[in-house]
Formats: C-alpha cells, structure tokens, sequence
C-alpha cells in the first residue's frame, strides 16, 4: 500500500477545507467542532445543500486521476456512523445520525465501484467518526466536543460493530474494495479492554462472509514500538489479514524543532521505531511533511520527506499521507497536502 487520505471529503474537518460550500454562515468556533456541530446549527434546510455541494466539489474524478498518475495504488477514505443511514443499536441517541446530511454512501459507492477501479486504485475505508465519538476530537464529529463516549457505553460498540459489517458486506464483491480500518485513532476515555474486545468481535463478524484486509488502531498514545501486548495482538495463524497501524506525526511535541534536527529524527529515530515493531504487518495511516520548522530551502523540504518515506520503507502493511488535498490549495508550498507536494516536486514516488 502506497496512498493517501481524503482526509476532510466525507467527514468534513474546517481546518482544512475552511473555503467549502460547507461552512457558508458557520462561525468557526462551531464549525471546528467538526461535521455533527455544524449541521446541528444549520438544519437540513441549509445545511443538506452546504454538504452535497462540498461533496460533490472536493474530491472529484480528477482527483482519482491525478493519484494514479502520481504513482499511488490506495486512497484510505475516512467515513462516520451516519453513512450507514440507521442505527439499531437501541441506546443513546438513536437518531444522531439523522442529524448529517443525507446520501455520503453515494459518493462513497462512486468511489469504490467506479473512479476507483477506473484508475487502476484499492479503496480502504477508515471508521473516522464512531457513535458517541472514541476521541472527542473534531474529526470524529462528536455531540460532546472535546469528549469521548463511545467505549463507555454498549450501545456506541453495537452501533460500530453493525456499521462496519454493513459496510464490509455492502462492497465485499467490489474489485477495488481493500478493506476496512475498524476504527481511527481511539483515544481519551476509550478503555483498552473495550477496544480490544470490539476488534475481535468485528473480525468474528466480517471473516463470516469476508476475507477483506482489516486494520487495527491502538490506542493513540500506544502507537510505537513500545513494551505492550499490542506485538501480540491478533496475530497469524489464529487471525489473517490483519495489519496494525500507527499515526506517526512530526508535529505535536516537535515544536521549537529546526527543519536539521526533524531530518535527523526521521533518519535515525523514525526508522528505527518502525524497524522494531514486532508484530503484524506495520501500516502507517496518516503522516505529513507539515511541521513547526523553516523549511525556507526547498532541497530541505524534499531531503525531509524523503527521510520519512525511507523511514517507513520498513512498514511492511504500507502507508497513506494525510492528506490529498486541501480546499483550494493548487500551487502551495502546503506540507498537509500530497497533491501540493508532489505538484511542486518536494516528494518524489
């Protein structure tokens, strides 16, 4: 696997499509509280239009083109509950999902039945955004920002467990459907038992009718080769087709870092930490080349991302940069944005 996100399509993230359709007359302290906030302050009258045409505009045809031609084979896609268009879990609230704008399995479907398959890619969906939030961050559309209630509460695992199936079942005979990564980046109050026991069960589920990669998350703080129990989770032969996955950001505790010592760390330490992982096949969901550092040489720039490109050559499970694009970033020097840095030559596949 060697792709990239379409990070902000499906599930809406303000930060980084912050001239979308979506956001018209939403004040940015609601609208960075992610997708759910922001149709609860639209309604359907406004906000179903805001959202198709963001869907409809943000990622294209093209933009499946444009990844093939930039010598990619995967698009990870993020998704949330309400994709599904149901909730028979029977707790909580069994209408949030109502509150999103209608028909995002349409263009979800577009993607793996036909651009995908088009153009030669393999989709693998990422449960971004589960019933009750498992990080209270925005890109899990919580009802609770800054909480997460999804390991707490049965109802929100059930809930998860019927999505992921639905899912798993809906494109099982599709050609370019690689997968599923049951859930991104669980964190907060999510217990570890609890998530564990949600990947055996999905797996129990799906491998009924399916033998589809899928990928399991760890907790947040837990994604690095540390000394944990994860090296023995879910491991061959008793399970197959399962890869472990990381986030691994040079941003977050990196601040006040200059661009030399980020080259570094993603030469020596980087690389090591992901040739010391043990168990199964290493994915790497989500990296950039954004950063707090001056990165005012462009050779820097491109010295960086080839650093951690050659960092995660030891990633067995592959990788997917986070993220494609941003809105209306053609031309930028925007280290979140693949399409930017492969137009402008800093990464080089």
């Amino acid at each position: 696997m060697r792709g990239v996100n379409l990070g902000g399509w499906l599930v809406a993230e303000n930060w980084m499509t912050k001239g979308s359709p979506a956001w018209n007359g939403v004040p940015d302290d609601i609208a960075n509280k992610g997708e759910f906030q922001t149709m609860q302050y639209l309604g359907h009258a406004k906000g179903d239009d805001q959202f198709k045409r963001h869907r409809d505009s943000f990622i294209t045809e093209q933009d499946f083109r444009d990844i093939s031609a930039a010598k990619m084979n995967t698009v990870r896609i993020p998704v949330g509950y309400w994709i599904t268009g149901f909730d028979n879990s029977g707790g909580g609230d069994p209408n949030g999902w109502r509150v999103f704008a209608p028909n995002a399995i349409s263009y979800l479907d577009r993607a793996i039945r036909d651009w995908a398959p088009r153009y030669n890619l393999v989709v693998l969906i990422s449960y971004h955004a589960a019933k009750g939030s498992q990080n209270g961050m925005d890109h899990s559309a919580p009802s609770d920002p800054g909480n997460s209630h999804w390991g707490n509460y049965p109802e929100n695992v059930v809930n998860t467990l019927d999505a992921v199936e639905w899912l798993a079942r809906r494109y099982n005979g599709d050609a370019a459907f690689l997968g599923i990564g049951l859930l991104n980046e669980p964190s907060g109050t999510t217990p570890e038992s609890v998530l564990k026991q949600y990947y055996y069960d999905a797996y129990g589920r799906i491998r009924l009718f399916s033998s589809c990669l899928l990928v399991v998350s760890p907790l947040l703080y837990q994604q690095g080769p540390y000394d944990s129990d994860w090296k023995n989770f879910m491991r061959c032969p008793n399970w197959y087709n399962v890869r472990h996955e990381w986030h691994r950001y040079q941003i977050w505790g990196f601040e006040g870092w200059d661009k030399n010592r980020l080259i570094s760390y993603a030469q020596n330490e980087l690389k090591n930490a992901v040739n010391a992982w043990i168990g199964n096949w290493l994915f790497i969901g989500e990296w950039c080349i954004a950063s707090s550092a001056n990165f005012d040489n462009d050779d820097d720039l491109r010295r960086y991302a080839q650093a951690q490109l050659e960092a995660f050559k030891g990633a067995t499970g592959g990788w997917t940069f986070w993220t494609w694009k941003f809105y209306n970033d053609d031309g930028s020097r925007n280290g979140w944005s693949m399409k930017a840095m492969v137009n402008r030559g800093f990464i080089q596949l």
